[in-house]
């Protein structure tokens, strides 16, 4: 007996291949779990077009109750028929591993994903970094998405931003919601109104949108009805940006002013600027001058105000935590070569 994932596709029925129509044909009994993407169907119509019963599995069925699931599967073939592609969600990858425990033997057949989809806007799916989810309003904050936007900007990399939804309660975030959030969070640093950003809107379907602008020209624009989602580019090859212009109806305007600048590339500059500015406007004072003791200690008491930073920043910001342990240990290294403390590194 065997547990079966089929995947449904991006939009229905008509994006299953032949192989999920075949092992959706082969199963005993039919589930759907639907409530993790928006689809342009439901299980009564998976029903009439599959020919075989379809049940709707309610939200968290999955999770709680997969050992009843499980457990049906050691007696008959089961099928679990799940949008996009199979795998895109961990909570299947903990069904086949439970399954795998109780040796029941497990199938996975594959289908489109917006993973791959995104391809469509004209940038490289090699290109993309760490994917994240925005929660809903009231569920979480935006901290993870502009920690993810950092971390991937830091190597160049492009940020696809799925945007949560509630379907049992017909709650969906939409493109426009999204950014007014991530510009809401004031990390002008991290996203901004000119960040360049694209939004999908039903990418598979139709009548699928693709847009690309700076964040802030979007307020005006209706992208219709979910699923939508964000894409926040990375460093830009010329065949990225000519596909832009043309696939995502990006104005020129928007593409000049895109200019990633990871954390560590950005403080490299503005402290290097700001030191060779120093030494070229410096004032030496006069010499031999007298330093005290107090003055010593309020050196180290600096060295270890940045030690603290530091260790502030080493969780969500790792480039100016660094650069702030750097600040220590460029004080400790003055007063060393000024011969007014002894220490090894």
């Amino acid at each position: 007996m065997t547990l079966t994932l089929i995947s449904i596709g991006l939009t229905d029925h008509n994006d299953m291949s032949q192989r999920a129509l075949q092992a959706a044909q082969e199963c005993d009994t039919l589930y759907a779990e639907l409530y993790t993407m928006i689809l342009d169907t439901d299980a009564q119509r998976l029903t009439e077009a599959l020919g075989k019963h379809v049940q709707e599995l309610p939200r968290g069925r999955l999770e709680e109750d997969s050992p009843t699931l499980i457990k049906e599967a050691q007696h008959t073939n089961i099928g679990i028929l799940v949008g996009g592609d199979a795998l895109t969600a961990t909570t299947h990858i903990s069904l086949l591993l439970e399954a795998a425990k109780k040796g029941v033997k497990t199938r996975v057949i594959h289908g489109s994903s917006i993973l791959t989809a995104v391809a469509e806007t004209g940038l490289s799916p090699y290109k993309f970094g760490r994917t994240v989810t925005l929660p809903l309003p009231g569920k979480a904050p935006p901290d993870t998405v502009l920690t993810t936007l950092r971390e991937n900007r830091e190597h160049g990399l492009h940020t696809l931003i799925l945007l949560d939804l509630d379907t049992a309660n017909q709650k969906a975030h939409t493109i426009n919601s999204a950014i007014r959030i991530l510009l809401d969070a004031d990390q002008p640093e991290t996203y901004n109104g000119d960040t360049l950003t694209v939004g999908v809107a039903r990418l598979g379907w139709k009548n699928q949108e693709i847009k690309a602008d700076s964040a802030g020209n979007f307020a005006g624009h209706d992208f219709g009805d979910p699923p939508h989602a964000l894409i926040v580019p990375g460093r830009l090859h010329f065949h990225e940006t000519e596909a832009l212009k043309t696939l995502a109806d990006c104005p020129d305007e928007a593409l000049e002013g895109h200019k990633p600048v990871g954390e560590l590339d950005r403080l490299i500059e503005k402290y290097s600027e700001g030191c060779r500015r120093v030494i070229r406007e410096l004032d030496p004072k006069d010499l031999p001058r007298p330093v005290t003791l107090e003055d010593v200690k309020a050196l180290t008491g600096h060295a270890a105000n940045y030690l603290d930073d530091g260790e502030y920043y080493q969780t969500e910001r790792k480039a100016t935590a660094l650069a702030s342990v750097s600040y220590a240990e460029g004080i400790l290294d003055a007063l060393r070569l000024l011969g007014l403390v002894e220490f090894e590194w």
